[in-house]
């Protein structure tokens, strides 16, 4: 199996938006139909798009999807938090300590309660991680990189996500196999956002 982590193209809120749903921008629209085009020619095996259902998102699957010949599931469990997700991170006491009992915690659980939400899409979505397919879910930034650090089991990592970016995984005998980390093999620098 293979799991695509993918950010939104850029949002109009990045411009100054001020409305409730913002939209892709001329630059975000750009960014996906690179990707898709990307997609079609080295990820032919696509089984399923999976979006959140805040519009920057839905608009990003719609453009990829005209690349890609899959269907698509749209899954509220994949918005990205409403509260800056770094602040929200457990800290280690210091950074050789590893285990739990070396956390600390933000003061409401914020972030516990967030990952919850996000590792019942997750979950959804590698309901049979033993098939042969590849899903791509086109999320945020916050949410792809939170299930990313629960792979990985290591929630006190920040990671960075330029937008239409991939975290790409492949399960295979047991293991994950991280080939891609803010990849974004799509994009020339002047995309880079």
């Amino acid at each position: 199996m293979r799991l695509i982590l993918v950010r939104h193209g850029q949002s109009q809120a990045d411009e100054g938006y001020q409305g409730n749903d913002p939209g892709l921008t001329d630059l975000g629209k750009q960014q996906a139909e690179r990707l898709g085009r990307w997609l079609r020619e080295y990820e032919p095996g696509i089984t399923l798009l999976v979006s959140s259902t805040v519009r920057v998102a839905r608009e990003t699957t719609s453009i990829i999807s005209r690349y890609v010949n899959a269907p698509v599931n749209l899954d509220d469990d994949l918005r990205e938090t409403e509260r800056d997700l770094l602040m929200e991170l457990p800290r280690l006491v210091h950074p050789a300590d590893s285990g739990p009992h070396y956390y600390i915690l933000p003061h409401d659980n914020y972030y516990q309660r967030f990952a919850e939400q996000t590792r019942r899409a997750m979950n959804r979505m590698l309901e049979n991680p033993s098939a042969v397919k590849t899903v791509v879910a086109v999320c945020h930034s916050g949410t792809s990189s939170t299930m990313l650090r629960m792979l990985l089991r290591c929630h006190h990592l920040h990671i960075a996500m330029n937008h239409t970016a991939m975290h790409h995984l492949t399960w295979q005998d047991g293991l994950w196999d991280l080939r891609g980390v803010n990849y974004a093999p799509h994009l020339v620098p002047d995309l880079l956002s």
